[in-house]
């Protein structure tokens, strides 16, 4: 696992509304910046949270991560329920 540059890409994703929407528009051009594995990219782009939480990755940036791609703080239940499934 790539887990410090995966951890950048969470982090510029969240580091404001530019970043959000070019990820948004195009994540895997906004992924290929990073020297993350394809797995952690498909997870990002799944918004699979629990995967990424369960291989170590910050719990603090992938909260800002989906709320800033999921709609904001409205979709924190969804966030939790995502994080607190049973893994696949």
């Amino acid at each position: 696992m790539t887990q410090i540059a995966s951890e950048r890409a969470l982090w510029d994703i969240t580091s404001g509304p530019d970043r959000i929407q070019q990820y948004l528009a195009d994540p895997d051009a906004f992924l290929s910046q990073y020297g993350m594995s394809e797995e952690e990219k498909r997870f990002m782009k799944d918004r699979n949270v629990k995967a990424l939480a369960d291989q170590g990755h910050s719990h603090m940036l992938l909260m800002l991560f989906w709320v800033s791609v999921s709609g904001g703080f409205e979709s924190l239940p969804e966030y939790l329920g995502s994080l607190n499934a049973p893994s696949q």
